[in-house]
């Protein structure tokens, strides 16, 4: 008999043990594969609208004023829109260099779970994502997500919904 190795999980994983949310873990390597990853996704059965990226800005107010996006991997992210969203005159992507001191991952691990629990940032979702009762992000690790009920998410992140169209 072969025993199957065993996969560690990611700190983000645990978090969701703790909260007693239930997840799926799965591969999405966005940053490897691109388009092709979202190809292999719908083949499973997944929508490639409900795979979320997560996007770190920075707020124009002071050094830590950030917040998080997460929107499906396929959208873009207008700045314009979301500044206007949340009453502020500018918003800026935050410095990839400088992603691990400020989230503490790096570009491509980013998560709204961790991200939330350990920095406290306010967290957004695109509103397009709401018809879809799964959704998946980043489990704090590049290539590997987690896939998970939307509404566990967004009640564990005090996220709150934007038009980012």
């Amino acid at each position: 008999m072969v025993k199957k190795a065993k996969i560690k999980k990611t700190n983000d994983e645990r978090i969701l043990d703790q909260h007693h949310i239930d997840y799926q873990e799965v591969q999405f390597d966005w940053l490897a594969n691109g388009k092709n990853a979202l190809a292999e996704a719908e083949s499973s059965g997944i929508s490639p609208t409900s795979i979320l990226k997560t996007i770190v800005l920075k707020g124009n107010d002071d050094e830590h004023d950030y917040l998080v996006v997460c929107l499906p991997l396929e959208y873009e992210i207008n700045l314009k829109k979301i500044a206007n969203e949340l009453g502020r005159k500018q918003i800026h992507l935050a410095d990839n260099k400088k992603l691990i001191k400020i989230t503490g991952y790096i570009h491509g691990a980013n998560t709204p779970i961790g991200i939330k629990i350990r920095k406290g940032f306010p967290i957004y979702f695109d509103e397009r994502i709401k018809p879809f009762e799964q959704i998946s992000v980043s489990a704090g690790k590049v290539g590997r997500s987690v896939r998970l009920k939307q509404v566990d998410l967004v009640k564990l992140v005090s996220g709150k919904y934007l038009r980012i169209e």
